[in-house]
């Protein structure tokens, strides 16, 4: 009987070393994952900044003639009729 106890306490305690130290213990694996879950965290807030930019853009375009034809100004290079167009280098 007081062998088995010895064994049991000597695998129980390789058990805790392996645990706690082996490949940089738990505190390590800790520090590593709480580092990734905030650079998750980061990349999903500006993720959710440009979701809320995008569908404002989306409301303006939906709503406004405006957006549209700004749009259309700076990307199409739209001139709308009566209007003088002039390029400058």
């Amino acid at each position: 009987m007081k062998y088995i106890s010895i064994v049991l306490t000597v695998v129980f305690l390789g058990l805790q070393y392996q645990i706690w130290f082996h490949n940089g213990g738990l505190r390590n694996q800790y520090e590593t994952m709480k580092q990734k879950a905030e650079a998750a965290d980061a990349q999903n807030q500006a993720l959710v900044e440009r979701n809320e930019a995008l569908k404002a853009e989306v409301d303006d375009l939906k709503n406004s003639y405006d957006a549209v034809t700004e749009i259309a100004r700076n990307q199409l290079h739209y001139i709308q009729s009566g209007e003088t167009f002039y390029k400058i280098q």
